[in-house]
Order: C-alpha cells, then sequence, then structure tokens
C-alpha cells in the first residue's frame, strides 16, 4: 500500500493510519518532490511529473502493484498515475480531491505564500491551515488544536519556499475533466463534509466521472479524514479493498 501525500505536506499525516495498517499490508511512505526529505528542485513543478516519481519509486523497490492511497494533490497524483500507468494500480483511494481545484483555497494558498515570505511566525502560519485542513468539531475538541500545533512546530522538515512554488504550480494546473474518464481501475472517493478546500459535491462529481468508483463522506469532518476518523478510516479503506 502506497501513500501519496498532498500539497505541502509530508509522509507524516499517514503515520497513524500506517500504524493500523502495517499487520496487513506492506506499507510505502514517501514525499513528493518539494517536500520532506525529497529533494527540492527549482521551478514549476507538474502533477503528471510527480505521478511518474511514483511510478519511479515503485520500478525502484520492485513493486510490479500495489493499492494507492493519495490525498488532496495526492488525490490528482493517484488520478495521473492510475491513468498512466494503469498496470501499477491494483486500486485506488482518491481522498478529499476532485478534478480541479475551483474554491477560495487559491486565495489562501496564494496569501499564505506572501506571509512566508514576509517571514511572518511560524505558530501562526500553523493556525491558519489547521483552520482550513480540519473541522470545528476536531479543532475544538479539548487538547487537539494545541498538540497538532506542537506536532507542526516540531516538524524537522518544514516546507520552502522554492518547494511550495514548484507544488502551487502543480496544484494550479491540473483538471483532469478531460480524461478521468477513462480510468477502468476499481476507486474508491473518501471526503468530508466540512471540507472547505475540496468540497464534498466536488468529490461526489469526481466519483461519478469514474466508471468502476465508490463514494463515501464522512460526517463531521475537514479536508483529512484520516486523521479525524483514523479507525472508521481505516475500516473504511479495509472493506473496499476485501470486497
Amino acid at each position: 500500500m502506497v501513500f501519496i501525500s498532498g500539497f505541502s505536506v509530508d509522509h507524516r499525516v499517514w503515520i497513524e493510519v500506517a500504524e493500523r495498517l502495517k499487520n496487513s499490508f506492506q506499507i510505502i511512505l514517501f514525499d513528493n518532490r518539494g517536500a520532506g526529505q525529497s529533494e527540492i528542485p527549482t521551478g514549476l513543478y507538474s502533477v503528471e511529473q510527480m505521478a511518474h516519481d511514483t511510478a519511479e519509486l515503485c520500478a525502484q523497490l520492485g513493486i510490479k502493484k500495489a493499492h494507492f492511497i493519495g490525498s488532496s494533490m495526492g488525490g490528482f497524483i493517484l488520478q495521473t498515475l492510475t491513468h498512466n500507468y494503469p498496470d501499477l494500480v491494483k486500486s485506488a483511494i482518491i481522498c478529499n480531491s476532485a478534478t480541479h481545484i475551483h474554491t477560495c483555497f487559491h486565495i489562501y494558498v496564494e496569501a499564505q505564500l506572501a506571509l512566508i515570505k514576509a517571514g511572518a511566525p511560524r505558530e501562526a502560519l500553523i493556525k491558519a491551515s489547521y483552520a482550513w485542513a480540519f473541522s470545528y468539531r476536531y479543532l475544538t475538541t479539548p487538547g487537539v488544536l494545541d498538540a497538532l500545533i506542537e506536532w507542526g512546530l516540531c516538524d524537522p522538515y518544514p516546507f520552502s519556499i522554492t518547494g511550495y512554488e514548484g507544488q502551487y504550480a502543480a496544484l494550479n494546473n491540473f483538471d483532469s475533466r478531460s480524461w478521468v474518464h477513462e480510468i477502468n481501475t476499481r476507486v474508491l472517493v473518501l471526503t468530508g463534509d466540512q471540507d472547505i478546500i475540496i468540497s464534498p459535491e466536488s468529490a461526489k462529481l469526481l466519483a461519478a466521472c469514474i466508471r468502476d468508483s465508490k463514494y463515501y463522506c464522512f460526517s463531521e469532518c475537514g479536508h483529512v479524514p484520516f486523521m479525524e476518523y483514523r479507525d472508521e478510516f481505516v475500516r473504511v479503506v479495509t472493506n473496499f479493498i476485501s470486497e
């Protein structure tokens, strides 16, 4: 099972879910170009480029077929991987993703980049991103916000301006509407009913475009169900794969 992270985050977001799945699957965690411990090339990236990175990683590891889970921009990458390398993908779990971005998230990302360049305090930047990523229910649970802030501040490989600009270009330019209907792999599309980055309606439209797909929406959940509802997430994913 190969996990593909979203915009501006590294493999650490998957660790709790991976821990719950490691007895059933061989787990592969990695960082996209521009994030975490991977290289941070200068210039603008594309989703197709990062899908190729993922396929090349699997080739280097001798993986000929696997289950893939991709979140948000990782869902963009997984759509592209499934379309361009269909023999590699046994099943695709696409989380909180769509055929393209068409919400106010663009405004936030551009403003966040300007604040990073202006030297805004890291804790303030982290808080702003969490307000977009998580549901009200989750962030108001006692102790959760403080723990998340501490987790963010302890990141040994914080996101760089170069990586941000490179990945944002990939995020901004992705549009699968002309080809996503060609995907023939089994697909599960997941979302949260309080996702304001990619709306549940957008995720449902994505599922409707893919012939052999299923759709599941987490209640009282934001953009990151695998952190808000870890056990339910694992149950839904394993049930889908075992069918």
